[in-house]
């Protein structure tokens, strides 16, 4: 069964906010994917490959702290991470600056300091990443590719819903929301159809009207003026049209 939560590690030494953590965690949706005292024991759930977001408390015990274990993160594993602090002296302040984390959770938290902190981490990171794909895109010298994202998070209220690309049939624009349709369920998302289209793979999605983008592998049926996916009718417009036959093997 695929996972469609949010997995958030969480490096931190003192059982009361581990509990806190935990509890604030699962009623946002998200599953811890692992608790670690100490940077041994969370590098090891990190190289499970199992950890879409990492809380570190900068001090912890042992002679590596959550600093180093961020480094470690920027390196091997490409994932965001948010600071958990109670701030310290000005030497660590600075050495967690440099690491340039996705956020900063303050001590003591509430349970909206921790949903602003993971919303902005995760939307920070999706910039990112575009970023970095453009400029590789761009450039002819690059033989490194990083590969298409294979999910998405979108906010329900204070949860987050993480949804597999390839389980997208179809995005319909009402407004400024977006209705994000699978098999066998529809999640509501608030934002614009171009914002959406750039998380999503160009070869397999594309825009067939100006309230759709349609997953080309999902088409059933191309009527005039229409297609089909499933037993629904999605407007096909007429200068998408031309472009959706050069995407699909037509005989």
């Amino acid at each position: 069964m695929k996972n469609n939560k949010i997995r958030v590690l969480i490096v931190e030494d003192e059982f009361i906010t581990i509990e806190t953590l935990t509890l604030v965690l699962k009623e946002m949706n998200c599953v811890v994917s692992g608790d670690a005292m100490n940077a041994k024991d969370a590098i090891a759930i990190l190289d499970k490959g199992e950890t879409d977001l990492a809380i570190l408390d900068i001090n912890i015990k042992g002679d590596k702290d959550g600093i180093w274990i961020a480094q470690q993160i920027q390196e091997k594993y490409n994932i965001p991470f948010i600071f958990l602090t109670a701030f310290g002296d000005t030497m660590t302040v600075n050495r967690a600056i440099e690491t340039s984390p996705y956020g900063y959770i303050v001590k003591p938290f509430t349970k909206v300091n921790v949903f602003t902190s993971v919303e902005v981490a995760l939307n920070n990171f999706e910039k990112q990443k575009h970023t970095i794909d453009k400029i590789e895109s761009n450039s002819s010298k690059s033989e490194i590719s990083l590969g298409l994202r294979d999910s998405i998070f979108i906010r329900d209220d204070y949860m987050f819903v993480k949804l597999i690309i390839n389980d997208i049939l179809y995005i319909k624009s009402d407004k400024n929301y977006l209705e994000i349709h699978l098999a066998n369920k529809m999640h509501l998302a608030r934002g614009k159809m171009s914002d959406f289209m750039q998380n999503l793979q160009k070869e397999k999605f594309m825009q067939v009207h100006r309230s759709y983008i349609v997953n080309i592998e999902a088409v059933d049926l191309i009527g005039a003026g229409f297609l089909k996916i499933g037993n629904i009718d999605i407007p096909l417009g007429a200068k998408h049209k031309e472009e959706l036959k050069k995407r699909i093997v037509m005989f």
